[in-house]
């Protein structure tokens, strides 16, 4: 499709992996052993109910090719936070800082859809496990505005 060949390889892997990176770095700002199975849940199934909301056909096409390969995006990303724990967010902020940049190549509808779908898709992983009787806890709250910080959006 069109919308692909606007991207570098790097690029678009990294477009790919985000989501998977978003969630990971939001459950572990707030870790919480009881709700790790809703975190993960919310990381499955999520990409996809919001692809569906979002009416963009650059977030179809990603989550097109990111279903087959669920299993390897959220082992890649396990293997990059027990590789790096204490680098773990930054990578993340900085691959939303390439991403909205990568973005640019695109139309600005198609780049906002994937900026919000993303940030959407970390939202619901926050709000998937209750920690200390909130839906989304203050560490929760601080990574998601640094994430649309870095995508260039305004969380709401």
């Amino acid at each position: 499709m069109a919308l692909k060949e606007n991207f570098t390889s790097d690029e678009w892997e990294n477009l790919i992996g985000l989501p998977y990176a978003i969630s990971m770095t939001i459950m572990v700002a707030a870790p919480n052993v009881m709700g790790v199975w809703g975190e993960t849940k919310a990381t499955m199934q999520e990409p996809a109910k919001l692809a569906a909301k979002s009416g963009s056909a650059l977030v179809g096409l990603l989550l097109a090719e990111m279903q087959p390969r669920l299993q390897e995006l959220m082992k890649k990303q396990q293997a990059a936070l027990k590789q790096n724990q204490a680098g773990y967010r930054a990578n993340t902020i900085e691959a939303c800082r390439r991403a909205a940049a990568a973005l640019s190549k695109v139309p600005p509808e198609e780049a906002l859809a994937y900026k919000n779908w993303v940030l959407g898709i970390g939202l619901k992983v926050a709000e998937a496990a209750k920690e200390h009787g909130v839906a989304v806890s203050d560490p929760e709250k601080v990574v998601i505005a640094e994430i649309s910080s870095a995508l260039g959006i305004t969380s709401s």
